[in-house]
């Protein structure tokens, strides 16, 4: 019994001997509690860096941690849209301006003319005159053409007492302005010029050829006129156009009966159709007066 109790003892010293060496070399206190608070100095511990796991630990070697950068997306271009080459311009070619003409064209003498005739084309105004225009192809080359109001004096009752008078008289021949005596036209003029030509324009007002119509409703009248060139062959083809919104009708009273009715077509314009001989070529025109603006 002694012996065991001696050789417990004896052991008990060995174990206590070995927990002191191990504590000392672990450079921990003895003896004493050890409470929550003591902390074990820094100095101590090794730095981080040479923290090495020792041999039999468990401790897991320190990962190094690289931080992570931040890749923006890749921006996808659109595709290169192909575009046709560039096409040659050629500088545009610099026109002179166009000159400025009358209102009504004209033919020098030298130019190429068409068939002997006269082209009439007329308009009403509200106080009963009309404004005309004639371009004259002559039968032969003149220097001098004679102009007068056409008589109306046998178109009709009423018409014996007026006197046709032309105004604002214009004369072109050859392409040339004309002086035209001054005040107006009632009775034959003769005028002249140098070149020889075919071609003249007239441009005229003509006045007191419109009566009222009997058993009309107010405001529509009659007019009676013809060409203002004088002394032309008897057979010279007339076209007569009269153009207005108030224009009725227009016939041809020298004309024979069945061939009377000579005009056609509707407001804004009526016209001859077919041309008639000059010496039967005064017409006769049906029209309510134009409103005044």
């Amino acid at each position: 019994m002694r012996e065991i109790v001696r050789r417990s003892l004896g052991a008990l010293t060995v174990t206590a001997l070995l927990g002191a060496a191990v504590a000392v070399a672990a450079g921990l206190s003895w003896p004493g509690p050890v409470r929550a608070t003591d902390a074990v100095p820094a100095s101590t511990l090794p730095p981080p860096a040479s923290r090495q796991p020792t041999a039999g630990s468990t401790m897991s070697p320190t990962r190094t941690i690289v931080p992570t950068r931040t890749i923006s997306p890749t921006r996808t271009s659109s595709p290169t849209r192909s575009t046709a080459p560039a096409r040659a311009i050629s500088p545009t070619p610099k026109t002179s301006p166009t000159p400025k003409t009358s209102p009504t064209p004209t033919q020098s003498a030298s130019a190429p003319v068409g068939n002997p005739a006269i082209a009439m084309t007329a308009r009403p105004d509200p106080d009963g005159s009309f404004f005309v225009s004639e371009v004259i192809t002559l039968p032969e080359a003149v220097t001098e053409v004679a102009v007068r109001p056409a008589s109306i004096g046998d178109a009709g009752i009423g018409f014996k007492r007026l006197r046709p008078t032309a105004t604002n008289v214009e004369v072109t021949a050859g392409g040339q302005a004309l002086v035209v005596p001054d005040g107006p036209i009632t009775s034959e003029v003769t005028l002249h010029w140098a070149s020889p030509t075919k071609q003249v324009q007239l441009r005229y007002r003509l006045s007191q050829v419109s009566i009222a119509s009997a058993h009309a409703k107010p405001g529509r009248a009659l007019a009676a006129f013809g060409s203002l060139l004088g002394r032309m062959p008897a057979d010279l083809p007339v076209t007569v156009v009269v153009t207005g919104k108030t224009v009725l009708s227009l016939t041809c009273p020298q004309l024979p009966l069945a061939t009377m009715t000579c005009g056609a077509g509707k407001a804004p314009q009526f016209r001859t159709l077919q041309p008639i001989p000059f010496d039967r070529s005064r017409v006769l025109v049906q029209y309510d007066r134009p409103a005044r603006r």
